[in-house]
């Protein structure tokens, strides 16, 4: 690769892999604990007898439509279960990082005007994309052996080595498969956000093709074309099939094949696809800073608007059988029933459980319906936070991309500049937050034999008491770019620690005073009955104090600081 299209490659993939160690190490290190941190949570919870009596809700329609065929009931083992529950999620996670890694230093560098750098320096054409693609398969590589170690490391006997190996080079392989998407967009599209739109539609619609599949064995096709559906036809812990890695990683060097050959053809700054001609006249939303960062937002905000109408539907879906859901589990039973303070009996039949249960749940002042929403609507918030802080974080880019200070060139202060931002942010906490709430309640009205058994005014209440809590995650957010620009990246480690400490720790047992250090820690799932109005008020006057705060360092320090 010393000569002519690929000059140079190995030389750039050592500066990209400079510059992506901390991003990429993060990602991996996260992403291991998360998946593997779960396992001895979920052993705890689910003994022999929960194991076998969660098979049978594997197969229910709706959960196949979420997590994929129940292979598990195969073998039974908990190793097969887990793999059941978590490969389908873990590798829309790996898809994610890659997309994000790619369009990165792409079309995003050609964007900031870094490529032409590279271009002028003696480098052949398809090096930078070369360059980037031996970084994907070097990242993916370390992932699959990182994970697949981890997941062996747990101990557990079922969990044999060769499948958790297995393990890891599913979600590697998935990963090369959108990373070659995401580089085919790159050169399709004129822009970074157009790119990364492209591939998490990509990524949305494989995952709602295989979902047929899953449901259907005549249409089985349909999960096999999709990257996710051959991930989960690979049978981690329970037939350790891997003829669908040969067939991800063979698609992955097709598309990308096509990426270079687009990559080739096309010129600097432009995509296969032509953007579209502007408006002769700008919008009533150009003539403010925050109309203009609504613009610049706009169709990430639909995006995550769709994603959460979507999620809050696949969820609700599987309330029609959630009294059996609920009564041969252990696990669900603990994390659904606790927070009405219900403490169960063992010994009983399934009958007798569910008729327990809705006799203790009623006298608790619920229904079966209403705590497992209230149980989602707080793992859903944390989703939320992604987006918020996506948002908010434009700011930081605008800034580094020395656009900001174009803005501010013109008679525009710069506290309405950062409140724009900021209160789109603030905005869209409850947007997206009520989507899910439609989502929610859309479906459960056609699965819920009884509607009345989940009302929309609690759902509303169970998912808007977690809009302090958001709207802390924004002021944080606010603070570091208006204090700490170059810091302002550490909000996602302070997300990844409120991610572990309430979601893991509903399954671990972790000192109390963690959750405390998170603005979800003193959110109680179940609505204005055991969160006081106190409380609420409390976080919120928090959230303006911190937004405040970073508004009034943002007008002391210098624009630009992020670059210098």
């Amino acid at each position: 690769m010393k000569k002519g299209n690929f000059e140079n490659s190995f030389l750039l993939t050592k500066f990209i892999l400079r510059r992506e160690r901390v991003i990429s190490c993060a990602w991996i290190v996260l992403l291991t604990l998360i998946v593997v941190g779960l396992v001895p949570g979920m052993k705890t919870a689910i003994d022999l007898e929960s194991l076998d009596s969660l098979l049978p809700i594997m197969e229910i329609p709706a959960m196949v439509a979420m997590v994929g065929p129940a292979y598990a009931s195969i073998t039974g083992t908990f190793g097969a279960l887990y793999t059941n529950f978590m490969m389908l999620f873990t590798a829309i996670t790996v898809a994610l990082m890659n997309i994000f890694l790619v369009a990165r230093y792409t079309r995003t560098d050609e964007e900031r005007g870094r490529y032409e750098v590279v271009r002028s320096l003696p480098t052949g054409r398809l090096a930078n994309l070369s360059a980037v693609m031996i970084t994907v398969v070097i990242v993916n590589v370390v992932l699959s052996a990182v994970l697949g170690l981890g997941m062996y490391a747990t101990g557990d006997e079922s969990m044999c080595f060769t499948g958790s190996m297995l393990w890891g080079m599913t979600n590697g392989a998935v990963g090369l498969v959108f990373a070659a998407l995401a580089a085919l967009f790159c050169q399709l599209s004129s822009s970074s956000r157009g790119a990364t739109g492209y591939s998490f539609m990509a990524l949305g619609f494989l995952y709602l093709l295989r979902a047929p599949g899953d449901m259907n064995p005549d249409m089985e096709i349909l999960a096999r074309i999709s990257p996710l559906g051959l991930a989960l036809r690979t049978e981690a812990y329970i037939e350790n099939n891997f003829w669908p890695i040969y067939i991800l990683v063979a698609a992955a060097a097709v598309i990308t094949a096509a990426a270079f050959y687009f990559n080739h053809v096309r010129d600097i700054d432009q995509g296969i696809i032509a953007a579209k001609p502007g408006r002769a006249k700008g919008s009533f939303l150009m003539k403010t800073p925050a109309g203009l960062s609504f613009k610049l937002l706009k169709s990430g905000i639909i995006v995550w608007l769709v994603s959460m109408f979507m999620l809050g539907a696949s969820y609700s879906s599987v309330l029609g059988e959630i009294d059996e859901f609920i009564a041969q589990n252990d696990m669900y039973r603990t994390l659904i029933l606790g927070p009405a303070g219900i403490e169960f009996t063992e010994g009983f039949t399934v009958e007798q459980t569910v008729a327990f249960m809705q006799a203790a749940v009623r006298q608790a002042g619920f229904t079966l319906p209403e705590l497992f929403s209230a149980m989602i609507n707080n793992i859903m918030s944390l989703v939320t936070v992604i987006a918020l802080l996506i948002f908010i974080l434009k700011a930081v880019h605008e800034e580094r991309d020395i656009r900001a200070e174009l803005i501010h060139a013109a008679p525009v202060s710069r506290t309405r500049y950062l409140a724009g931002y900021a209160a789109i942010a603030f905005v869209c906490a409850i947007v997206l937050q009520f989507a899910l709430v439609i989502g929610l309640y859309g479906v459960a009205v056609t699965s819920l034999a009884d509607p009345s058994e989940l009302t929309f005014l609690f759902l509303l209440e169970a998912n808007m008491v977690y809009v302090p809590a958001l709207w802390v995650m924004i002021g944080v957010t606010v603070l570091l770019i208006g204090a700490a620009p170059k810091a302002s990246g550490a909000i996602w480690g302070y997300y990844a620690y409120s991610f572990l400490v309430v979601f893991i720790g509903r399954l671990s047992v972790f000192p109390a005073w963690l959750s405390k250090l998170t603005p979800f820690g003193y959110i109680n799932e179940l609505p204005m009955k055991q969160t006081e109005p106190l409380t609420l008020a409390v976080l919120t006057a928090i959230a303006a104090a911190l937004t405040a705060l970073g508004i009034f360092f943002y007008n002391r320090r210098d624009i630009n600081a992020i670059t210098h």
